[in-house]
């Protein structure tokens, strides 16, 4: 069952400046509990390589030159409370020894972050709303024009087959020789996009409500994700990490659905891939967890979704008492789900052969509470939409066994679910 997006809340507060929708949308998951509003900033980050910009409710601004990860702690210093934001996929370079050397066809935010002066929690049973920072008065009247249409026309691959194949073959190479087991390869689909984004995020949480769902519009970049994966979550002392690894579609009955699931368990190929990210996941939160604290509570649970059933493993440490919020974040950023193992030279290898940066795709959308608690999730399955065109990235981890033309048919099959969302 799908929870209620409150559009007209949502509609109001962007008349104030960016807006941040932190969206669980699946009643029926056990990570679906609340949706989280946040508007009128009080101040934002934004991150374009080594340059940091913090602006002020009052328009004021400041740069900082440096690390990113260092700049969203003062930030988190100088401005304290509920903030959240986007933790784009090449905050690598800020936490290896990597570097990005593709461009990007949108100019899009290595980081964007931001305290809002309104915060609102609504719970997704209930429905009842509560104003942890600001009230109603704050808000503007809903306008009397608002936008009722959002239109996707020309949505095309960002690469022909004959590239696509060319670098599967390049990363069985790799892995022929030693240098990796697995790599997560993606490519965009661009459209033309025309309307209101954020008609297309109510379309594609009705098409697919999914636990981990984010909204953010800056005002140039609308980021619309419908997200299944959880990146990672900060509990008291408990860090909690949960990699999908394994995907099959739903059944027309529950029969079909028991069989299915049954299939999936049994999958070896699913299996191993499920395991490597697991260790190297493992390998992650021990450099910021108690030793002997990192755990797997949930080996190859699946989990069940509107269109389809995913295996999913949780993997849990108790965080060392002295080990800032940011700095897990970074330890374990960004997800091996979206990487490939060994993760190093997995990027490296991603960088080589991918046409362009990966922009806010495969980073993280999350909070970080006045308590240092946080929920991250992976950015995936997500349209970017900024000044009429719409990028929406596909792909999927490449191992020896991979066939090039049962993935390309796999990331085409993603892309149809844009179209279907929009349609629907």
């Amino acid at each position: 069952m799908v929870s209620k997006l409150p559009v007209d809340l949502i509609t109001r507060l962007r008349l104030l400046g960016p807006v941040l929708v932190l969206d669980s949308q699946s009643r029926d998951h056990p990570s679906s509990r609340e949706i989280f509003l946040g508007g009128r900033p009080v101040a934002a980050l934004t991150v374009h390589g080594s340059m940091c910009k913090i602006v002020h409710m009052d328009a004021t601004s400041y740069m900082w030159q440096g690390s990113a990860w260092e700049a969203l702690k003062y930030f988190r210093e100088k401005f304290p409370g509920w903030s959240g934001g986007w933790l784009g996929y090449d905050l690598k370079n800020d936490t290896e020894a990597l570097t990005s050397k593709n461009t990007y066809k949108m100019q899009l935010a290595d980081l964007f972050w931001m305290q809002p002066s309104i915060f609102i929690k609504i719970n997704i049973e209930s429905g009842n709303i509560n104003w942890v920072m600001g009230n109603e008065d704050m808000l503007p009247d809903l306008p009397e024009n608002v936008p009722k249409e959002f239109h996707l026309e020309n949505l095309e691959p960002g690469l022909d087959w004959e590239d696509y194949s060319k670098d599967i073959q390049s990363i069985q190479d790799y892995i022929k020789n030693g240098d990796v087991y697995e790599v997560n390869y993606t490519y965009p689909f661009w459209g033309d996009a025309q309307g209101d984004p954020l008609l297309l995020y109510e379309s594609m949480r009705e098409a697919g409500p999914v636990p981990f769902g984010a909204f953010i519009d800056t005002g140039r970049t609308a980021v619309c994700c419908a997200s299944p994966e959880r990146f990672l979550e900060k509990r008291g002392r408990t860090l909690r990490s949960q990699p999908i690894k394994g995907t099959v579609k739903r059944g027309e009955t529950d029969q079909e659905d028991e069989k299915l699931i049954a299939t999936e368990l049994e999958n070896e190929k699913n299996r191993a891939e499920n395991l490597m990210i697991v260790d190297l996941v493992r390998n992650d939160l021990s450099k910021v967890c108690e030793p002997g604290s990192v755990q797997v509570d949930d080996l190859f649970e699946v989990q069940t979704f509107a269109t389809l059933h995913q295996m999913v493993t949780s993997i849990t440490g108790r965080i060392t008492e002295e080990c800032d919020p940011i700095d897990a974040l970074k330890a374990c950023f960004p997800m091996g789900s979206m990487t490939g193992a060994p993760k190093i030279r997995a990027m490296e290898i991603i960088e080589e052969l991918e046409m362009i940066r990966r922009g806010v795709y495969s980073g993280a959308i999350g909070y970080i509470t006045p308590d240092d608690d946080f929920d991250f999730n992976v950015v995936i399955r997500s349209a970017i939409v900024q000044n009429g065109l719409l990028q929406y990235q596909v792909g999927g981890a490449i191992t020896s066994d991979s066939k090039a033309t049962d993935e390309w048919e796999e990331t085409w099959v993603k892309a149809q679910a844009l179209m279907k969302a929009v349609e629907h």
